[in-house]
């Protein structure tokens, strides 16, 4: 080690400070960012993520055990990642999460976050800041009742208020999610805008995908952009644009009349933001997927199952990723729907 860095410091190239060289694919972008999907199980079936019968069951053996878990998360830190998201399905349902956000942070990751439907994070918030979470989202596409839970197929809104309450006392920050639907909630954008202000939570606007069947007549009936929602807000409130968020996130940010609160739109179908990809998404049976807009990957279970040691992993996915992540999703030719629903990837 040189220059007397921490150890697992990161370079400013993505690297590690002990040598490591950072992942880059064969277009260039440097992956620091690992989504990891602890669990497909989700007890809602909210309209633009999952099928209304919901997925097929999947034998449990098929899932990445806890140990399986721990030995990506080493590969990927060792990879240069630096920032992990725990999602779903529903991560809180996972009974080994704490225990996940714990290995991260024992591996070095700087940032930990976790993205929920918040039902269960009013008794989970404590622990979850106990175990080293920095930051939570919450899916929040609705404050009316009834619209919310036709939405999400069955979700409490008042339960979800009250793990966002609970989030607030616990962690450092929290973010809200909505993904856009114009026959459902275009009218309450404003709403949402002020109930964020008023919290102090920062928002995303997130447009629909057409990510499996669900995705695909989501995208169909209710499509609209976040350019239409960003010039809707900007006719109430003055929005500062802000910089690149320091993690390489998509969102064009904004900060809110000046104060504290930030909010962000969303566009992978009408605005692309694939020349600054820097995330991977590890699925919960192991799958390592390029992109939400393709079902190009690796059986990283699989290689794992063969024996291969870590050296063995990281040559592995180095190599993948380098010759195989495609350039872009193509959302907005409108020529296709991904053939996985969202919930089966993690978002």
């Amino acid at each position: 080690m040189t220059g007397g860095a921490a150890p697992g410091a990161i370079r400013s190239d993505g690297g590690d400070a002990c040598g490591q060289a950072p992942l880059v694919d064969g277009f260039g972008r440097l992956f620091t960012y690992l989504r990891v999907s602890v669990t497909e199980r989700c007890h809602l079936r909210c309209r633009y993520c999952a099928p209304a019968q919901g997925e097929r069951q999947r034998a449990k053996e098929d899932a990445l055990g806890p140990a399986q878990f721990d030995r990506l998360l080493t590969v990927f830190r060792r990879l240069g990642a630096h920032h992990v998201r725990f999602t779903g399905g529903e991560p809180l349902v996972y009974a080994g999460l704490n225990d996940r956000i714990r290995q991260a942070r024992a591996l070095g990751f700087e940032r930990v976050s976790v993205t929920t439907n918040g039902h269960l994070l009013a008794r989970k918030a404590p622990g979850l800041a106990a175990a080293g979470l920095d930051d939570v989202n919450v899916s929040l596409d609705s404050l009316d009742p009834a619209r919310f839970t036709q939405i999400t197929g069955g979700g409490d809104l008042n339960r979800v208020l009250a793990g966002l309450a609970a989030a607030r006392r616990f962690l450092a920050r929290v973010k809200l999610n909505v993904v856009l639907l114009r026959d459902q909630n275009l009218s309450e954008v404003l709403d949402l805008v002020a109930f964020a202000a008023a919290y102090g939570y920062d928002i995303r606007f997130i447009e629909t995908m057409p990510l499996g069947a669900a995705g695909a007549a989501a995208v169909a009936q209710s499509y609209v952009s976040a350019a239409t929602v960003q010039a809707r807000i900007a006719e109430r409130y003055r929005l500062r644009p802000l910089a690149q968020a320091a993690d390489g996130g998509p969102a064009r940010r904004f900060a809110l009349e000046d104060g504290p609160v930030e909010i962000g739109f969303i566009s992978p179908v009408s605005r692309e933001f694939c020349e600054t990809c820097n995330r991977l998404r590890l699925t919960a049976r192991g799958r390592l997927v390029y992109c939400l807009g393709g079902t190009e990957g690796i059986d990283l279970r699989a290689a794992l199952a063969r024996g291969f040691d870590d050296e063995a992993l990281e040559a592995l996915i180095r190599g993948e990723v380098t010759q195989n992540k495609p350039k872009g999703h193509g959302f907005g030719s409108g020529a296709h729907a991904v053939p996985v629903h969202m919930m089966a990837i993690g978002g």
